[in-house]
């Protein structure tokens, strides 16, 4: 299996420790894994320049595209992605959080559907849970059809090591990542997001962002609940049917309209 590690801390901590853990597990349990590591204090990725062109005019028209775009590339060819943050200030790294920004059209375009993903943070406070739910959100935003969260405080004992009932959780929770990816089975989507699934797509369907409505069509999503990929029962989908026609009906009153030159 090929896995991608997308390093938000600007060094190899705490949380590069359960990283290091993870990485052993995953290979004793499948020799011929294989891993690469995206580095973002490597990346030199200016900020975000909120510029918008990457809605308006696709991603590959972001200024930082030449970085943003291989690394996005790298997450559509690997089997599993892992993404780390130690909590900053309650939340993520300025690292972390300046890619998810340069990325936000995955919101509108989400593509992930088949990925599994696993989140590690740390801290020596708290945050972790914040973190967790945050980058939880994002991917599932994205598409991820499952996340799998390792956010720990206090990883470590009075001598520096992990401690026994650390390593326990943390190799249960990668086996559980794994055996996920190796079964191939695909989960039913959450409500939330089946309901910003069918936001996006009324959208797109609207038109209020050509980019959109043309991945939107082009890939066959705009006629679907939720992906065709993956398993959803019609029952499930029937609050989302409704909803998606309610949203069509709000944005074509509330749409603005370009004045004609």
């Amino acid at each position: 299996m090929k896995y991608l590690i997308i390093n938000g801390s600007p060094r190899h901590g705490h949380t590069w420790e359960i990283v290091t853990r993870v990485k052993n597990t995953l290979s004793t349990t499948d020799t011929n894994t294989t891993f690469t590591h995206v580095e973002l204090i490597d990346e030199n990725i200016p900020y975000c320049r909120g510029c918008f062109s990457c809605f308006e005019n696709g991603e590959d028209s972001c200024p930082d595209s030449d970085k943003i775009g291989p690394i996005v590339d790298k997450i559509r060819e690997c089997d599993g992605l892992i993404i780390t943050s130690p909590v900053y200030a309650l939340h993520i790294t300025a690292l972390l959080k300046n890619f998810i920004d340069h990325v936000a059209y995955l919101y509108h375009r989400p593509e992930f559907f088949t990925k599994k993903a696993l989140i590690i943070s740390t801290t020596a406070g708290m945050g972790h849970k914040k973190v967790g739910k945050f980058l939880d959100e994002t991917l599932r935003n994205w598409g991820f059809n499952e996340r799998f969260k390792l956010c720990l405080i206090d990883v470590h004992d009075t001598n520096g090591y992990l401690p026994l009932n650390i390593k326990e959780k943390i190799d249960k929770t990668t086996l559980k990542f794994y055996n996920s990816i190796e079964s191939k089975k695909l989960k039913s989507p959450s409500m939330n997001a089946l309901f910003m699934y069918n936001m996006w797509r009324a959208m797109a369907y609207n038109n209020h962002i050509p980019c959109d409505h043309d991945f939107w069509v082009e890939n066959d999503l705009i006629n679907h609940e939720y992906h065709p990929s993956i398993p959803c029962s019609f029952i499930k989908k029937m609050p989302c049917k409704i909803f998606y026609k309610l949203m069509l009906g709000f944005l074509s009153k509330n749409s603005v309209k370009k004045e004609e030159v």
